[in-house]
Formats: structure tokens, sequence, C-alpha cells
């Protein structure tokens, strides 16, 4: 009797709290930032990296691996903001640089905000061994960035 309650009343809070298909699929899917492949810099700057700009300039930024062969183009969050970095150095100081360089500190803030909850978020877990080594090792793989290009 007492499981068939719980499960009745589990299912009793979902139906208030009003959960849907949709809210389960964004609780469990990985969190992503669209960006446009124009906002990382000028083509020639980010097609080593991402390859030709293409017919799609949207760009996945996540925290997997760099991949340029698909469709939406998908972008690693750390070395998206090295890119941007990089690229921001990189862009000759004219009125068409200062546009484009404005258009790549809002796509950084947008990196950095995503960069910075998922490196929380691993540092924030403490490691089997305690906080001792570890903690170290764990800082290092994914580094402090600056808040600014």
């Amino acid at each position: 009797m007492r499981p068939s309650f719980l499960a009745l009343s589990f299912l009793a809070l979902c139906l208030a709290s009003e959960c849907t298909s949709q809210t389960w699929k964004n609780a469990f899917s990985a969190q992503v930032v669209t960006v446009s492949y124009d906002d990382l810099g000028p083509e020639s700057f980010v097609a080593p990296l991402l390859g030709p700009r293409g017919g799609n300039p949207q760009v996945v930024v996540h925290a997997g691996a760099i991949r340029a062969d698909t469709e939406p183009r998908r972008l690693n969050a750390h070395q998206g903001l090295l890119l941007l970095r990089k690229n921001a150095r990189q862009l000759p100081a004219t009125p068409a640089g200062a546009a484009l360089r404005q258009r790549m500190d809002v796509a950084y803030a947008r990196l950095l905000h995503f960069y910075n909850a998922r490196r929380a978020a691993f540092t924030s877990v403490p490691p089997f061994g305690g906080r001792g080594s570890m903690t170290m090792a764990r800082m290092t793989t994914m580094p402090p960035m600056p808040p600014t290009l």
C-alpha cells in the first residue's frame, strides 16, 4: 500500500508543478550556447579551426569536442574563449574592427558565463580522495578565464 501511495504522491506533485515532457527534456539535456560564425572573428581567423563559413553561420558551443564537419558546427567552450581572445589581439584597429570587436565582446561574455557555470560545477564536487591533491588538477583542467577580451 505504501509504495503505491508514494507513486501517486509523486505523480500528483508532477501534475501540480506542471511537469511537461519539455521540462523533463530540458532537465536532462546538455546545455549549449549558440553563436554566429561571424561573432567569432573574421573568417580568415576562424577558418583554421572551424573550416570555411559556408551557408549555415550557426555555431553550437558546448563542453565536448570540436566538430567542424557537422551542421551546425560544434565548438568547445574553452577553445572558443581562447579563439576569441586570440582573434581580438589580431584584429586591426579600424572602425570596422571596432564594430566586430564589440560583437566579439558580447559573444565572449556569453561563452564566459557558460564556461564559468560549468567550471564552478566541475571544481565544486569533491574528488574521490578528498580535497587534497586533486583540487589543483581539477582547477588546471578548466582554468579561470579573464572577464573581458
